[in-house]
Formats: structure tokens, C-alpha cells, sequence
């Protein structure tokens, strides 16, 4: 869709001013680029609502910590804010190496040390 919207926009520029009351009907570039960017954003997920949807659904998240690559966190989102602090219910501390497994509790983890925040899947026997 750019690339079509992008080549109107070169036809017209090279039509000139004498073909101007022919597209007086047609969006204005800027309107074009306004719809295009509306209907980008409607495809997006924005991150709190992924966020958020875990938080519904009480799905189990593991959380990749910053310059912590061996360490891991898994738990569920009792609550978060804007600074994607995260309170997690049922916490374990996953260390990869040595695939053993710390329960923490409920816990609130800063959100500067998140890395990654992906669901686990608990149909295999990981929990």
C-alpha cells in the first residue's frame, strides 16, 4: 500500500499544477500518510495489552533478566505499572545451567531488569 500511495504522490508532483483541479477530490499527502499510520496501529499489539493479557488470564510468564543471562524468573502478573514493575505470584528462580529451580513466592520484580517476558507453556510439565 505505501509503494502505490508513494507512486500517486510521483505522478502527481510530475503532472504539475495544470492537472491540480483533477485530484482537488483525492486526500491530501498528509491525510494519506495520517490513514496509512491509523491503520498500522490498529494492527499493532501494543505491549501493555500483552501485558495485561497475561495478567487475565493468569498465564505463567518467564521473565529474561538483564545482564543476568543464566538466571531466569517464572511466575504469574498479580499487577504491574507504567514502569512495568511486575508483582509475580508463585515465583521461581530459574537458574539455565544448572536447571534448578528456586521458589521465590510472590515477589515484585523491578521492571529495569526485564529483558524479555514471554508465556511458558505448563502443558509439558515444566511448572
Amino acid at each position: 500500500m505505501y509503494v502505490e500511495v508513494a507512486a500517486q504522490i510521483f505522478i502527481q508532483s510530475k503532472r504539475g499544477k495544470a492537472n491540480s483541479k483533477k485530484t482537488e477530490d483525492r486526500p491530501s499527502d498528509h491525510s494519506v500518510s495520517a490513514t496509512m499510520s491509523t491503520k498500522v496501529q490498529k494492527l499493532m499489539t501494543q505491549p501493555i495489552n500483552l501485558m495485561f493479557r497475561f495478567l487475565q488470564n493468569k498465564s505463567r510468564i518467564q521473565v529474561w533478566l538483564y545482564e543476568q543471562v543464566n538466571t531466569r524468573i517464572e511466575g504469574r502478573i498479580m499487577g504491574f505499572d507504567e514502569y512495568m514493575n511486575l508483582v509475580l505470584d508463585d515465583a521461581e528462580e530459574l537458574d539455565v545451567k544448572n536447571l534448578k529451580r528456586t521458589p521465590l513466592g510472590r515477589i515484585l520484580l523491578k521492571g529495569d531488569t526485564i529483558t524479555l517476558m514471554m508465556a511458558v507453556d505448563t502443558t509439558n510439565g515444566s511448572n
